[in-house]
């Protein structure tokens, strides 16, 4: 009976029970002398479990991650090399080549550029005009195609058709590299424009009478082989020559133009004012074939005639220095110091550079003129 009233009294919060001991108490420590403990608390056993099994978790977690990553970070193995045969090197493959390279031949650096000649006989007096350039020959055409040669005045090189690489069907594997590039064939056309342009006459004509044996049809190289002919003197081969091409290629303007200045050198007017007047037909806005003209013209002593062509080539190529220089001869002749004045300064200024002792010449004249 007085434990239900302990208990009661506990349980209504009365202080004074609070203060008695537990009766209970001499029983815990008895039985924890025999060496049977008070069992635990259980809240505390679940709090103990729940903290134990979250370190499994977060260690299983960290296993599980460190795993992959350990994986990916291992380096990849090294690739065996093949040990080369004793007595032989190592290979190594090449990937196949449609085409063969072919070596480049050497070419001159420099190129030549239709201007006025130098006069043969000049006039030093510092009283008389200058005498007018020689006729201009046409000047050549682009160069050949590969590789490229420099080309002198007149010269007209012959196109060359590119190579067309071979065509592989599709799924088809590439035809391997050949062992060593094919010999080019012989260029006997860029060989002659070099041989011509250096002053070489043995070889150049050697090399032109080769293509001839070859085609005897190509105008490019009649004309060019007349250019040879005349820079030797011999202007009736020359004639032959150029009348060839334009038999082959009847519009041939620069070959047109070439029989004009070889008629004009020897002293054949009418028949260079008519090669002259073909050209010009064919190419009105030609300023070689203007300036000749003009030339033809002067030497025929119409003046007047010889200065509205010069006119013209200077319209239609203000950068011309001959057609500058010409003009201002022309002008001089005649009297007209003003016009003299302005062409000579204009030549200077366009042609100094590439006719040095023309231009010293022109200079002396510039200063008659304008102390007068």
């Amino acid at each position: 009976m007085s434990l239900i009233l302990d208990a009661l009294k506990r349980r209504r919060g009365d202080p004074s029970a609070a203060s008695e001991p537990d009766p209970t108490a001499s029983a815990d420590a008895v039985l924890a002398t025999l060496g049977y403990p008070r069992e635990a608390d259980p809240a505390r056993s679940e709090r103990g479990r729940t903290v134990v099994y979250g370190a499994m978790a977060v260690a299983i977690g960290f296993v599980a991650l460190a795993v992959p990553v350990f994986l990916l970070t291992q380096p990849s193995p090294p690739t065996p090399t093949i040990a080369a045969t004793a007595g032989q090197a190592p290979t190594v493959p090449s990937a196949p080549s449609s085409t063969a390279v072919e070596p480049a031949r050497p070419v001159p650096t420099d190129q030549l550029q239709p201007s006025p000649t130098v006069p043969t006989t000049p006039s030093d007096s510092a009283g008389q005009a200058p005498t007018p350039t020689p006729p201009v020959r046409s000047a050549g055409s682009s160069e050949p195609a590969a590789p490229a040669a420099a080309i002198g005045p007149g010269l007209r090189p012959r196109a060359q058709p590119a190579r067309p690489s071979p065509v592989v069907a599709s799924g088809q594997a590439k035809p391997p590299a050949p062992s060593a590039p094919a010999v080019p064939a012989r260029d006997h056309f860029g060989l002659a424009l070099y041989y011509q342009r250096v002053g070489d006459y043995d070889n150049a004509l050697a090399q032109y009478r080769v293509l001839l044996e070859q085609n005897d049809s190509s105008a490019e190289v009649h004309n060019n082989l007349g250019l040879l002919y005349q820079d030797r003197g011999d202007l009736d081969a020359a004639v032959r020559q150029f009348q060839r091409a334009i038999a082959i290629e009847p519009r041939y303007v620069k070959a047109h133009n070439n029989l004009g200045v070889a008629h004009l050198t020897a002293g054949r007017f009418d028949q260079a004012a008519a090669e002259l007047r073909v050209a010009l037909t064919a190419d009105p806005r030609n300023v070689e074939s203007l300036v000749n003209l003009a030339l033809v013209r002067r030497s025929a002593g119409q003046t007047a005639d010889a200065r509205g062509l010069l006119q013209r080539a200077v319209a239609v190529d203000p950068r011309h220095p001959g057609s500058h220089y010409n003009l201002a001869v022309v002008a001089d002749e005649s009297g007209n110091a003003s016009l003299a004045i302005a062409h000579y300064r204009t030549f200077l200024k366009l042609g100094a550079v590439a006719h040095p002792d023309l231009a010293s010449r022109v200079r002396t004249r510039l200063t008659a003129l304008e102390g007068a």
